[in-house]
């Protein structure tokens, strides 16, 4: 198989259904032959990322499961990686150094979605799991393009974390309740002007809000939009 990329899924699985929903959606097609060429990796047993980050003495490192990913798939010759998990951006660096073909940087490029979108100094709130808050992956970016950064409090921090682990990666239930009380609190207690969700259990949220809120900006569902832009640049040079 030529022109194709690996997606580094699996993290949690019900997020990685959604990617792959939505770059189907996204590429243009009138038949079987147009949808885009790609190797799911659904690592799910793959440790997980945010309570590693918040103990590393207690728990497993997946650093080495994802190497072991791009050694393996590497081996393939994809044309780029796609890492859908926001927390396993932590060890980004360690990856690319890794990798024989370019991975696609999802806070990265959320970040700069929103420069398209909104002026320096606007309040850019960030939600995401604790180990993505407290090791400040999405930091760095959002400072960098001149916005404002504003992190959850602890009371909004305790219910993103509720939402993710307990609601939808424990049960699969998708509070919506819950999901609009957080951005409730962001918007209106903390005046964010734009909030970023730093983690795909949150995109899942967002899609099941059809997309409405035009001030929420869904990291994974701008990674689709990136992955089919170079697919398919990709197959027009073939």
């Amino acid at each position: 198989m030529d022109n194709f990329f690996t997606i580094i899924g699996g993290m949690g699985t019900i997020a990685t259904e959604l990617y792959i929903k939505q770059i189907n959606q996204k590429t243009p097609t009138k038949n079987d032959q147009d949808y885009l060429d790609y190797c799911l990796v659904n690592y799910s047993t793959i440790p997980d990322r945010s309570s590693y980050l918040m103990n590393k003495e207690e728990n497993e490192n997946p650093l080495p499961y994802l190497l072991k990913i791009i050694e393996s798939y590497g081996a393939l010759e994809p044309k780029f990686f796609v890492l859908t998990c926001n927390t396993a951006h932590y060890f980004f660096n360690e990856l690319e150094k890794a990798s024989p073909v370019p991975i696609l940087h999802m806070p990265r490029l959320a970040v700069e979605e929103a420069t398209k979108q909104y002026e320096k100094g606007t309040r850019v709130g960030i939600i995401g799991t604790e180990g993505t808050i407290k090791n400040k992956i999405y930091d760095g970016f959002i400072l960098e393009a001149g916005f404002e950064l504003i992190h959850p409090t602890l009371e909004i921090q305790q219910m993103v974390s509720t939402l993710i682990f307990n609601k939808i990666k424990q049960n699969n239930e998708l509070d919506e309740v819950l999901y609009n009380q957080i951005l409730a609190k962001m918007f209106e207690e903390l005046n964010c002007e734009v909030v970023i969700l730093g983690c795909t259990e949150l995109s899942l949220m967002e899609d099941l809000a059809n997309y409405q809120n035009e001030h929420v900006i869904d990291p994974q569902n701008v990674l689709a939009e990136k992955s089919v832009e170079l697919a398919l640049r990709y197959r027009q040079e073939k």
